[in-house]
């Protein structure tokens, strides 16, 4: 499980946000949104598919000005 509407994702609020992993582009959903979808939807801005939940976007890594590769 994801944890992406329509792939997994529980979160039990009325409504939550999910942010496009791709354009960074944010949408909120139901709870019944995210556990009645069977696909997850394509993001309006950019037709990506790599939402994050709130639990993803605390833990990502800061790729500030200070991170080099």
């Amino acid at each position: 499980m994801a944890g992406r509407p329509g792939d997994g994702c529980d979160d039990p609020r009325q409504t939550h946000p999910h942010w496009c992993g791709t354009c960074g582009a944010q949408q909120l959903f139901s709870a019944n949104q995210c556990a009645l979808l069977m696909i997850v939807p394509p993001c309006p801005r950019c037709q990506g598919t790599d939402w994050k939940s709130e639990a993803d976007e605390l833990t990502a890594p800061d790729y500030g000005e200070e991170w080099r590769p």
